[in-house]
């Protein structure tokens, strides 16, 4: 699929968001209905033998969405009634299904990556900070409501304050970077996922890599999410267009996002939530999204590449200049003007 999305060019993608943006919401709120629940939510439901997380697709499909919409809208993106609020509007259509479901670490990090793309595509400020304060007044709304997202939260600021103990799963996760220490138990050697650490392949995985290879390897799967950053941002600032730009921008945002919340998850920096860590986790709906949006973002880099070569062609064909004379005479309204050769 990556193979397939790098020859599929990132314009036509835009142009069908509206038909994949509304597929996604559908799936949504299917997964609300005949979802499979675990843990008191419904986040994936089974299709032919395999398990989907309809998230993982509307994720990448609102990035798709709002790089052909802030594009198209230009200077009146700057505008609220007319730019940023239809914006708005698809953004929470995306968002509701995900809160209900419940899904609140989900829902803030798709707002997240939203904002930034509204943010490079020159919203103004002073709608996206009023935005923003609206925001943390909805998610402390939500907080108040759900009381399973409510009680993690308190949790782990009674952690960070010293007033308890850190919860189980944190507390085997710090286990795990004890363990390793330098170089690590080695590769399947770790203790901690017998049965001690919760979720040792998805959520807490970067605990395993430290365990087994160290603070050496967890430094070798950092510093590659940084070259996707690196990488990622070089494309995006020299992208063909507006549309290519936002677009390596938002799958840019979203894979380092997630590495580096699940990162802080780990080490007790962030409330826990069940954030994958994008190529690495266990889990089929992430891996194979992640693999798509790398696809996208190797189309926008190869036209990128086109384009250079092109002008370059171009420049090929323009008459050289003579080394004899530094300068040239041309006649202009019947008087000799001299021009310094560029």
């Amino acid at each position: 699929l990556m193979i397939i999305f790098f020859h599929i060019d990132y314009h036509d993608l835009q142009k069908l968001s509206w038909v994949l943006l509304l597929v996604s919401v559908l799936f949504l709120i299917y997964v609300l209905l005949k979802g499979i629940k675990i843990n008191g939510s419904r986040r994936s439901f089974e299709i032919m033998n395999f398990v989907f997380q309809p998230s993982e697709m509307a994720k990448y499909v609102l990035i798709i969405f709002l790089s052909y919409f802030i594009s198209i809208k230009g200077k009146r993106i700057r505008e609220f009634s007319n730019g940023l609020f239809p914006a708005l509007l698809i953004i929470a259509f995306v968002l509701i299904p995900i809160l209900l479901e419940p899904d609140l670490g989900t829902a803030i990090i798709i707002l997240t990556i939203a904002g930034i793309m509204l943010f490079v595509g020159g919203s103004n400020l002073y709608h996206l900070s009023s935005i923003s304060i609206f925001s943390v007044g909805a998610i402390a709304f939500v907080l108040a409501n759900f009381q399973y997202q409510r009680a993690r939260l308190l949790t782990f600021i009674n952690t960070v304050r010293g007033e308890i103990d850190p919860p189980w799963q944190v507390l085997q996760s710090l286990i795990c970077f004890a363990n390793g220490g330098l170089w690590g138990l080695g590769l399947g050697n770790s203790k901690q996922k017998l049965h001690f650490l919760p979720q040792p392949f998805t959520d807490f995985i970067f605990s395993i890599i430290s365990e087994e290879a160290g603070f050496i390897g967890a430094t070798i799967v950092l510093s590659l999410f940084i070259v996707v950053l690196w990488r990622g941002t070089w494309i995006a600032l020299n992208a063909p267009d507006k549309q290519g730009m936002l677009l390596a921008v938002g799958i840019t945002s979203a894979i380092t996002i997630y590495a580096f919340i699940s990162v802080a998850i780990a080490v007790n920096l962030l409330p826990i939530t069940g954030i994958p860590m994008p190529f690495i986790s266990y889990g089929g709906s992430s891996l194979v999204m992640n693999l798509m949006a790398i696809g996208i973002l190797l189309n926008i880099s190869t036209q990128t590449k086109r384009r250079k070569r092109g002008i370059n062609i171009t420049s090929l064909s323009k008459p050289r200049k003579t080394k004899k004379s530094k300068y040239v005479s041309r006649k202009y309204s019947g008087r000799r003007k001299v021009v310094r050769r560029h």
